[in-house]
């Protein structure tokens, strides 16, 4: 994969990751972060509250092998995943991409065969493998070709995140200034009842809704409708999840992962409040 640095030309685009707008209109294949490997940035942490037998629960922890230092991995009830990665601290991470797919947890092994890697365009297939314990930690490796990045993850560091909490909807209410993972500033406002709406510096809109989760643990289904022109595809929705992270020091990030349904177009922002 290629190295952010060199990408530094390329256009960025507003509140997603559009494979089709970005390869149409820059003429190149890659978002500036350059996927899991590329970019530029440190971070160390660690991650999540689980589920015993399977890989289930909120990770966050270290990558190696790559210049993104950063991970928060959600692996959910029904084997679906969403691996954020990017700068910082995992209580406050500042997200370049994420890698989203669905795997199977066996015996203390997680394995995911269909992974993409949303920090590229188009999304780079992945294989992702670990190993898990109920202590809890996850070590493992994302493959892409012949690239391999490595992670570990345990309870998230700085951070009063419980993954077995009940969700509520007062803790994701209000303004969010999020930067979107192609590194454009969004406005997002949710109201009580999870609706919102959002805008970013280059005009785009979008809005949606976020909800809990039938199984009671401490994530948010999103849902995201993009707007009207200047956005690419309008009209689009997407489906993915929220996390709301509050940390020791006080303030609370925001993480945020959505995809269309043929998983072509790839939404990740995040922000601190």
């Amino acid at each position: 994969m290629t190295d952010a640095t060199s990408l530094s030309t390329l256009p960025r685009f507003g509140v997603l990751a559009l494979a089709a707008a970005l390869a149409a209109c820059s003429g190149g294949s890659e978002l500036p972060n350059g996927g899991i490997s590329g970019g530029e940035g440190t971070g160390t942490g660690s991650g999540g509250q689980f589920g015993s037998t399977t890989a289930e629960g909120v990770y966050g922890g270290s990558l190696s092998g790559g210049s993104f230092g950063s991970m928060v991995m959600a692996v959910l009830e029904n084997g679906s995943f969403w691996q954020f990665y990017g700068r910082g601290t995992t209580a406050a991470l500042d997200v370049a991409g994420f890698i989203q797919g669905t795997g199977s947890s066996n015996a203390g092994a997680f394995l995911s065969a269909d992974a993409l890697d949303f920090g590229l365009v188009p999304a780079a297939a992945a294989t992702v493998t670990a190993t898990y314990t109920s202590t809890p930690t996850i070590t493992g490796s994302v493959t892409e070709g012949v690239q391999s990045i490595s992670f570990t993850g345990t309870a998230i560091a700085d951070s009063t995140y419980d993954y077995g909490k009940a969700p509520s909807l007062a803790d994701i209410e209000g303004t969010w200034n999020v930067n979107s993972m192609s590194g454009v500033a969004t406005t997002l406002v949710f109201d009580a009842a999870g609706a919102f709406t959002g805008t970013d510096t280059v005009g785009c809109t979008l809005s949606g809704d976020a909800t809990t989760r039938a199984s009671g643990k401490n994530v948010f289904n999103v849902r995201i409708v993009i707007g009207p022109a200047p956005c690419p595809a309008p009209g689009t929705t997407l489906s993915g999840i929220a996390l709301v992270m509050p940390a020791t020091s006080g303030t609370t990030t925001l993480l945020v992962g959505a995809v269309d349904s043929s998983r072509s177009i790839g939404f990740g922002a995040s922000g601190t409040r």
